[in-house]
């Protein structure tokens, strides 16, 4: 086990590094990766792939697309990682200790089908139904799961007291039903009864068969599948009886339990947390996975042999963690921060991807109130016109961006998105910048001087540079934009009631689950900041498109991304949001770190180390 005093000097070192190393680089700290959701659709239990394949979002200046490796996968070595929250000894167990029924498809990904990049997460419920503890399914009808449970998992044998309640013995169906009633009945504080209570109260499972449950969410089909069949983050398999002897309990409020009680059926073992410092896991010699994909398709996984995950908040000095081979890979670069590391160091590699959370922003508006000049279309459409959305993606990206993003972006290729040079020349005509257009749709709507309008930005990140931008060039149409900055506790007040005036500049969740839901569009969702469609039903175009996914969830997914395909168009030309160009962002890893291109695979099981030519090259 490498001692504290090891981790301390390697921390210490880095950040004394960081102070050398040229490059100021700037000290945002990295987003936290996005939570992982998923979804099936089949009444089979082979999940049907997504109607067209989608390529790997790339940005123009990478000029080499990432490929899978044609290396055979060798044993053994070390992970370095970073994070930029401090480990702690209670509720930190780290790395899929316990886990779900179904999980993200790598065969979907680079190392095999390349459907999509995942560096964005998943965009279709094929993209997350890969067989884990359900070796295979069905659902007869919508609602009703039939999970197989997979032979031959054993509880993992940590090393620690509580691992010998279960003693190595094999994971069973009455495992997972006890589980799934420990987590929904007898723990009313669960996260799920804070966040989806309807949902916890109606579902429910039952052993039917030797390594077969039955679990039936009569509620809510996509949520429910996001939540309890494929897991999403949040129902994971414990042992019950583990728990019980240890008293753990699943709390909306509350530290967890230590480390050293955690056991599960995952590929790694957490050894050691030190708070503040570092998190060591250890190569689960018992896991039951192999590698589905690529030179290594049948291996048993995991490849490496210890993740060391180390406590880095500060971006220089996870900058340097990475050029001088302590970090084995860093994410969400900038385009012109990895332009430069990359310059700098020429031997990392890298991959970009379109981010559609916290990098998709737009401007909403209130087009629910009567006295506002949004009410009208004519003037949304204006505000449309008045935007050069080339000149921003050209001139503030360098053209490491894309302009046709909402309501959701081209990661849908596989489903749901259209390009805009396939839509009707009416919607393409929207992103063309045309002031005197602008002027004219205001003057026809009662505007002829154009109009004063405020947004509330948060004092955050890049927001207020975005939002000048915009009024910049709304200014020669005669728009007069007051820029109202907010301190983020009130920001997020405001935004959360949806208590705005006129605008408001956000992010905007385009991804998977979020858009299947269409909670940009539709009722009283806090994701609907333009009053789309809210209350419910008042737009009976939306309304349709939705009753049709709606009915189809879960039982004939091609209709319900059909639906959202014909939908765009309607919503596209409504403007009743006007999106910001979404920028690019990188993953840069360090050339010995094998079969990854640029996100973290679930459990990083499937990826390994070149100690021979991380050796050679002196590291």
């Amino acid at each position: 086990m490498m001692s504290r005093k090891v981790f301390w000097l390697v921390t210490s070192s880095l950040m004394a590094l960081s102070l050398v190393i040229a490059a100021c680089s700037p000290a945002t700290t990295p987003p936290p990766p996005p939570t992982q959701t998923t979804p099936p659709s089949q009444t089979t239990p082979t999940p049907t792939p997504a109607p067209a394949p989608a390529t790997p979002v790339q940005e123009p200046p990478q000029k080499e697309a990432v490929t899978p490796a044609a290396d055979v996968p060798k044993y053994g070595g070390t992970l370095t990682i970073s994070t930029p929250t401090s480990p702690r000894p209670k509720n930190f167990p780290g790395v899929d200790i316990n886990e779900q029924f179904m999980s993200q498809d790598w065969t979907r990904g680079p190392a095999g089908s390349n459907l999509n990049d995942f560096a964005a997460g998943a965009h279709s419920l094929e993209d997350s139904m890969m067989p884990v503890l359900a070796e295979s399914w069905q659902m007869p009808k919508q609602g009703v799961w039939i999970l197989n449970i997979r032979k031959g998992m054993k509880w993992a044998q940590t090393g620690f007291p509580a691992a010998a309640v279960t003693n190595g013995r094999e994971l069973t169906a009455k495992d997972v039903v006890a589980s799934f009633n420990w987590q929904i009945n007898e723990m009313p504080r669960s996260w799920i009864w804070v966040s989806q209570p309807a949902i916890a109260k109606a579902s429910s499972i039952n052993q039917t068969g030797p390594m077969q449950v039955t679990i039936r969410t009569p509620v809510d089909y996509l949520t429910s599948w996001t939540w309890l069949i494929q897991g999403a983050g949040y129902h994971r398999v414990y042992a019950v009886d583990v728990e019980k002897k240890y008293a753990h309990q699943l709390i909306y409020q509350g530290e967890g339990w230590p480390y050293e009680e955690y056991v599960g059926t995952g590929p790694w073992i957490t050894k050691e947390v030190v708070a503040g410092s570092f998190i060591k896991q250890v190569r689960n010699p018992d896991y039951w996975g192999t590698d589905p994909a690529g030179p290594g398709k049948g291996n048993q996984v995991p490849y490496i042999d210890t993740i060391n995950t180390l406590y880095l908040t500060d971006r220089s000095t996870q900058l340097a963690a990475l050029r001088t081979g302590k970090l084995d890979f860093l994410g969400s670069f900038t385009r012109d921060e990895w332009k430069r590391e990359t310059e700098l160091t020429p031997r990392y590699k890298s991959a970009s991807t379109l981010n559609d959370t916290t990098q998709n922003r737009v401007f909403f508006m209130r087009t629910d109130k009567q006295d506002k000049p949004f009410k009208d279309i004519r003037v949304r459409q204006a505000l449309m016109y008045a935007t050069d959305f080339n000149s921003i993606k050209d001139q503030y990206y360098a053209g490491a961006a894309e302009i046709d993003v909402w309501p959701l972006n081209s990661n849908f290729k596989a489903t749901a998105y259209t390009p805009l040079k396939d839509m009707p020349k009416e919607v393409q005509d929207l992103y063309t910048y045309n002031p005197d257009k602008a002027k004219a749709l205001l003057k026809e709507a009662g505007y002829p001087n154009g109009f004063k309008t405020s947004v509330v930005v948060e004092n955050a990140s890049n927001n207020v540079d975005d939002v000048s931008i915009f009024k910049d060039m709304w200014k020669k149409s005669g728009i007069e934009l007051v820029i109202d900055i907010k301190e983020t506790s009130t920001f997020t007040s405001i935004q959360a009631t949806k208590n705005f005036e006129e605008m408001l500049y956000r992010f905007n969740y385009s991804n998977f689950p979020q858009d299947f839901y269409f909670t940009s569009r539709r009722g009283n969702s806090s994701n609907n900041l333009s009053f789309i469609n809210d209350p419910a039903g008042s737009d009976p175009t939306i309304e349709t498109a939705f009753a049709k996914a709606d009915s189809a969830m879960m039982v004939d997914m091609p209709a319900v991304y059909k639906a959202m395909k014909d939908l765009r168009p309607y919503v596209m030309q409504s403007a009743a949001v006007i999106p910001r160009p979404t920028p690019f962002t990188y993953n840069v890893w360090n050339p010995w770190l094998k079969n990854y291109y640029g996100f973290a695979a679930t459990g990083y099981k499937y990826h390994w180390i070149d100690k021979a030519l991380k050796k050679s090259m002196g590291y």
